[in-house]
């Protein structure tokens, strides 16, 4: 019971949604408002394994696609739509989570070369507590016989995307409608969580470019989360680079752009945290998908970097 209070706090003021390493390669994971940015198709998928080896440790899985609605002949050139789809199962302890949304978005160029972005995720979470993992010295015990299995609760994510072709900001907001809920003894509601991203791209001497990345996440009743990263890029065929958490960890990131139309990224956190001492490490695995290809081994012919 003390395991499972400590899982269930985690879940109740901390880590409520889903973290991710990569999340300047997977914008559209945390801003409805990336949906359309690029003129391609853009699809992701990946994995994420935390805390290896630490019993019960948050495992996250996802795909997402989102692309620009076409329109022929558009009657305001400054101005297009948006839309994707995005479903992640993220599972901790004897309690998980399964999400579907769907996206929409709004851009207008708002200066010669910057445009704005109002987005919004619109969907639901299933949330589910696995009994078969819970070990007691009384199995009858009442609260737990007394617990719900699953319980599907609706969800709202509005966002905000400021970009050009070599920088963006953004800003989303999750669990809006902060649903209570009850899985194991006291009802419990989510908290906000407001994320705050932005990154710039410079171009080098040469084929090379240097792309910071910074990401503060906050919630109440949480100290706030800083991730920062650094990528050195060549050609934006291959990049690599380092992140820090305040909180967590240290990582290093390398992505991978193959056969014109596909990417890999990986990451290796190192922990830094007191969990370190029963799980050192975390990796998590990116692949994109691209209806258009990279432009001459240079730059995707697509807006907005990645």
């Amino acid at each position: 019971l003390t395991i499972l209070g400590i899982l269930i706090a985690i879940m109740s003021n901390a880590q409520q949604m889903p973290q991710y390493t990569q999340y300047m390669l997977n914008q559209f994971a945390i801003n409805p408002a990336v949906a359309g940015t690029k003129e391609c198709l853009n699809i992701k998928l990946g994995y994420r394994a935390q805390w290896v080896g630490f019993e019960g440790a948050p495992r996250t899985a996802f795909v997402n696609i989102n692309g620009i609605i076409p329109i022929k002949r558009p009657r305001n050139h400054r101005t297009k739509h948006g839309v994707g789809v995005l479903a992640e199962t993220d599972g901790m302890g004897p309690l998980s989570r399964t999400s579907l949304y769907l996206a929409y978005a709004f851009h207008t160029q708002v200066a010669r070369k910057y445009n704005l972005a109002f987005g919004v995720f619109a969907g639901f979470h299933q949330f589910r507590f696995d009994r078969s993992k819970v070990t007691l010295s009384n199995a009858d015990d009442p609260i737990i016989a007394g617990s719900r299995n699953a319980f599907v609760l609706p969800d709202i994510i509005p966002g905000l995307w400021f970009y050009s072709d070599n920088f963006y900001a953004g800003l989303s907001w999750r669990n809006l409608l902060r649903n209570d809920f009850k899985v194991v003894g006291d009802a419990s509601r989510f908290t906000h969580h407001f994320l705050l991203t932005a990154g710039r791209k410079w171009e080098a001497a040469g084929d090379w470019s240097f792309i910071p990345n910074g990401m503060l996440k906050i919630a109440p009743l949480s100290p706030p989360a800083l991730d920062l990263n650094v990528l050195v890029d060549y050609r934006n065929t291959i990049a690599f680079g380092l992140s820090y958490r305040n909180v967590d960890a240290l990582a290093g990131v390398v992505r991978l752009n193959f056969l014109k139309y596909f990417t890999v990224g990986y990451s290796f956190d190192l922990t830094t945290s007191r969990i370190r001492y029963g799980s050192s490490n975390t990796h998590e695995v990116i692949i994109g998908i691209y209806s258009c290809p990279i432009n001459g081994g240079n730059t995707f012919e697509c807006p907005t970097f990645n």
